[in-house]
């Protein structure tokens, strides 16, 4: 075979042995030859040949693309292919794929294997390269531009040049174009072909002149024939998907759960150590102790750094931080800190975030750059999210990849700074919902996106409530995200969970701090409310009343929360009401007005609302007081606007409530226009 460096070169050839019979193309990864020895530049130090005895069996799910990249090599024009994917996504076995049937199906084809994961290594094996394809031998020369003598790039790149027919020059683990930079040239041809893989997908310089290849996740059927090959008697196909799906589909995961429960059934039994032996066995343990699976993976064989769930990813983020980019990392592990489920966009807030010691000092430039590096190599995806109600509404999201999130969230960092992580996530979540509305499209959109990471921190506080100092705060935090987790739930016709949920919040808050609290009163008004908007009824109304008189008792007349729940009964008397009753619910309406505006000494978002209803109701009535409580409402509107800190909180466009009032006040009777 015509591969790499012929052996009578003297070149030694890495061999490998494969576990199992059938390796997938995500489950050779990285592959790189380190430890190239000192004491000068000889030929035959270095193997430049494909160690495709690492694919002793069938490649899954990549075999279009292994196609088309043989394809590309037989056109011999200079094309460079670039593969990339995030760390365990199968580049390294596509390239030994695209080796292998070289070697099978076109033997005149040349093939070299370069390790471009250091510059020493891919020096080193640019420089075998050099040895091999030069026909004249010229050994000296080749030492001397080594030694710096000469131009090292210069002679690799006229070396390539020269050769007859075609050839491919495979750089794996290009992952740092810095150690690419000096070499960038050599590798432009009219002839041959370069493939390299990468974690860094987006880089400028593979855009401009690659054919450019995302090596991602498998198909989910060829990720449970993989499952099923490796692991035969592990379970059925159903729960073999099931496995797939809770692993993302990824290669390496995929290789490594199907390569362990192979194995597990040739292993010694141990007294008090249930080692999971199944497809579903193993998912559990994925999702309820996934800091083992290393240790189950490891078991009868030897794993490089690269092929550890735990330590694959940290390589990259250990590389982002080498280029410049710090806060790449620990930005990446609180985005793990949330649920499975895409994350808003916006939640990353630098002024929110540098204000916690995770993130001292980190600016909006700081984040984009971050996002954008994190991308670059495959650790998040920017995703649009479909409003619930309308297809014109998305909210651009983050996505990480299920593995990749389980691996950063169980980092020991991530557990030492447990709290700091927590209440970030609870301050952004907080934040983020304070002011979200049930009648603007965008914020419903943003709610359904929000809500499962709110009780997803809910739950973590309740799971990890012994290891956070005063779990009762903390608690009681979480009622807060619970409620909008409620709501949410209640805007999607969940009524019965949605309660439950507030009956839950009411209960915690109950506990800590007492029937008259203003946390406690508050809960009790989002379940009565609840139970007005489904059963309007004289049974609701009582409740309402009876809990105007209990705020009203525990926290005085002119408390906000008094004067609300004050509004809400206005509100509901009004739509129940007899016409004899129609006097006292506009009395209720100007009352609440004054009381609010006594209380906050201008126009605040409760006192807007009953204003709306007040004039509501007299234009239902035609009395001929409307348009001079029209004209109060302009005012108030006008004040509004004027308050930022006000208007931010109104759920509607001001605007447009202007233009609706003076349409209002056109058709009204008695109306004439105001002189100036």
């Amino acid at each position: 075979m015509n591969v790499g460096v012929p052996p009578e070169r003297g070149t030694t050839t890495n061999k490998v042995d494969g576990a199992g019979n059938v390796v997938q193309a995500g489950e050779i990864r990285d592959v790189h030859f380190h430890g190239v020895p000192d004491g000068g530049s000889q030929p035959g130090l270095v193997s430049t040949i494909a160690p495709t005895d690492l694919l002793p069996g069938k490649v899954f799910g990549r075999e279009q693309l292994v196609t088309r990249l043989v394809e590309v090599t037989q056109r011999a024009d200079g094309t460079r292919v670039v593969l990339h994917g995030t760390g365990g996504s199968g580049k390294t076995a596509v390239a030994l794929a695209l080796a292998d049937r070289l070697d099978r199906e076109f033997p005149r084809t040349r093939v070299w294997w370069v390790d471009g994961s250091s510059e020493y290594s891919l020096s080193a094996g640019l420089r075998e390269v050099v040895y091999d394809a030069d026909p004249h031998h010229r050994v000296e020369e080749v030492m001397r531009a080594w030694r710096g003598e000469g131009s090292a790039p210069n002679l690799l790149k006229r070396v390539l040049a020269e050769i007859p027919g075609r050839w491919t020059l495979i750089i794996d683990g290009a992952d740092d174009q810095r150690v690419l930079a000096q070499w960038r040239s050599a590798l432009q041809h009219d002839t041959g072909t370069v493939v390299l893989t990468t974690r860094n997908g987006k880089a400028k310089e593979w855009s401009r002149c690659a054919e450019v290849h995302q090596v991602s996740t498998l198909h989910a059927d060829a990720a449970v024939e993989m499952l099923r090959t490796l692991a035969p008697g592990s379970g059925t196909a159903e729960q073999a998907r099931e496995l797939a799906c809770a692993l993302g589909y990824l290669p390496l995961a995929l290789r490594l759960a199907g390569s362990y429960l192979n194995t597990v059934p040739t292993l010694p039994t141990t007294g008090g150590l249930a080692l999971p032996q199944s497809f579903e066995q193993y998912r559990l343990v994925f999702h309820e102790r996934f800091v083992e699976l290393d240790q189950l993976h490891e078991i009868g064989s030897g794993l490089a750094e690269r092929e550890l769930l735990s330590r694959t990813w940290e390589l990259s983020l250990d590389l982002l931080a080498d280029l410049g980019m710090p806060w790449a990392r620990p930005l990446l592990r609180w985005l793990s800190c949330f649920e499975q489920a895409p994350i808003p966009c916006d939640l990353a807030n630098s002024e929110i975030l540098t204000r916690s010691t995770l993130f001292k000092g980190i600016t909006g430039m700081d984040l984009i750059h971050a996002f954008v590096f994190l991308t670059n190599f495959g650790l998040v995806e920017q995703v649009s999210v479909w409003g619930m109600r309308s297809s014109s509404v998305t909210t651009k999201c983050w996505v990480l990849h299920p593995v990749i999130r389980e691996a950063n969230r169980h980092q020991p960092d991530v557990q030492r700074d447990l709290q700091a992580y927590l209440a970030l996530c609870y301050a952004t979540l907080d934040g983020y919902t304070s002011f979200l509305s049930a009648e603007v499209q965008e914020d419903l959109s943003t709610w359904a996106v929000l809500s499962p990471h709110c009780e997803f921190v809910v739950e973590w506080i309740h799971r990890d409530r012994a290891k956070l100092p005063v779990p009762e705060d903390w608690e009681l935090l979480g009622t807060k995200l619970s409620c909008v987790v409620a709501r949410f739930s209640a805007l999607s016709g969940q009524h019965d969970r949605a309660e439950a949920i507030f009956r839950h919040a009411l209960v915690v808050r109950l506990r800590h701090l007492g029937e008259t609290h203003p946390e406690v009163l508050a809960a009790r008004r989002n379940i009565v409310l609840l139970r007005c908007q489904r059963h309007r009824s004289e049974q609701s109304l009582a409740e309402l009343v009876l809990l105007v008189e209990d705020t009203r008792s525990a926290l005085g007349e002119r408390d906000p929360l008094t004067i609300t729940c004050q509004l809400d009964l206005a509100l509901a008397q009004a739509q129940l009401a007899e016409e004899d009753a129609a006097d006292r619910v506009v009395d209720d309406y100007r009352a609440i007005v004054r009381l609010s505006r006594e209380l906050y000494g201008r126009t605040d978002t409760t006192a807007l609302s009953a204003q709306m209803n007040l004039v509501t109701e007299l234009g239902r009535r035609e009395d001929e007081s409307c348009p001079a409580e029209l004209l109060r409402l302009l005012t108030m509107i006008e004040e509004v606007e004027n308050a930022p800190d006000v208007a931010i909180q109104v759920p509607f466009s001001l605007g447009r409530l202007r233009a609706a009032v003076m349409n209002l006040l056109q058709n009204s009777r008695g109306w004439s226009e105001p002189q100036d």
